[in-house]
């Protein structure tokens, strides 16, 4: 009788630990996949970190009627990838999100070419740019999603060379 309350007491505080390390450990790794706001006056991203495939979502509360210009996001190889015009007078809150991808248009062949530090300029104001970071990983299915493009001129042999 004693050996069988033995064993329930250690079964329950087995039980008991197991279950605070899934809680807390659940908990952990919902803190990191929580979004890590960085703002520069109205202007904010929702983390610094970014897989490919992952959208980047820009968040604009507050222009003053004043606060005219283009938001600029500029690529690791410091090549504009678009440019967002803004206007404090007539819209003082928005919301943009978009998505790097391989692209003839820009030039971008590789998603490894996406990978790097991007940055987020304001043109027409004084606030301070933001930065965020791709990095070479891809969200789960990223991979169908961006691929390799053929790059202009790009010659592929078909069989034997001919002399």
């Amino acid at each position: 009788m004693k050996q069988e309350r033995t064993i329930i007491v250690i079964a329950i505080v087995v039980a008991a630990i197991v279950s605070a390390i899934y809680f807390y450990g659940g908990q952990k790794s919902s803190d990191e996949n929580k979004s890590q706001w960085i703002i520069s006056g109205p202007f904010a991203i929702d983390k610094s970190k970014y897989k490919l495939g992952e959208n980047i979502f820009l968040s604009v509360h507050g222009l003053k009627p004043n606060e005219i210009g283009k938001i600029i996001i500029v690529r690791p190889d410091g090549v504009e990838w678009t440019t967002i015009p803004f206007n404090g007078t007539l819209k003082s809150d928005f919301n943009y999100y978009f998505k790097p991808d391989t692209s003839a248009v820009l030039k971008i062949y590789e998603p490894k070419d996406l990978v790097g530090s991007w940055k987020v300029i304001f043109q027409g104001l004084t606030y301070e740019p933001l930065s965020f970071e791709i990095i070479n990983e891809f969200i789960p299915g990223g991979e169908a999603e961006i691929r390799q493009i053929p790059r202009p001129n790009e010659t592929k042999t078909v069989g034997p060379m001919q002399q």
